[in-house]
């Protein structure tokens, strides 16, 4: 039974190269953005994942001890690519909000301007009154 699940296992691996080197081409005739290449890693992983638990599988009646060691790094594999999912989806989120944010500034800023030049505007009026009040002044 063992030499059968080892012969399994090296056809296994050469599928997962075969694979691996397709995706790959697919992925330099479309020139993908980064992101999507990363999804597409990760879906990569989590083939060959699938691959070798199902080899895990058929090797369970054999070792079923060592298995579950081997299974639960996967698991734990499997959560760290959700976690990096997440951080991509909160970067954009931020860069949208940041944008925002630098136009609401400009509004700002528009305003003050308007605000500034007003009170400007007022003060070199009162200046006026007040010397033509004290030309008139003398002048009496």
């Amino acid at each position: 039974m063992a030499a059968a699940a080892a012969t399994e296992v090296t056809p296994g691996l050469s599928q997962i190269a075969a694979a691996q080197q397709q995706q790959q081409q697919q992925h330099e005739q479309q020139q993908q953005p980064e992101q999507q290449r990363q999804q597409h890693e990760q879906q990569e992983q989590q083939e060959q994942q699938q691959q070798q638990q199902h080899k895990q599988q058929q090797q369970q009646h054999e070792q079923p001890a060592q298995i579950q060691e081997q299974q639960e790094p996967q698991q734990q594999l499997q959560e760290q690519q959700q976690q990096q999912e997440e951080p991509q989806q909160q970067q954009q989120q931020q860069q949208q909000e940041q944008k925002q944010h630098k136009r609401q500034q400009q509004e700002q800023q528009q305003e003050q301007q308007q605000q500034e030049q007003e009170q400007q505007q007022q003060q070199q009026q009162e200046e006026q009154h007040q010397s033509y009040d004290a030309e008139t002044f003398v002048s009496l």
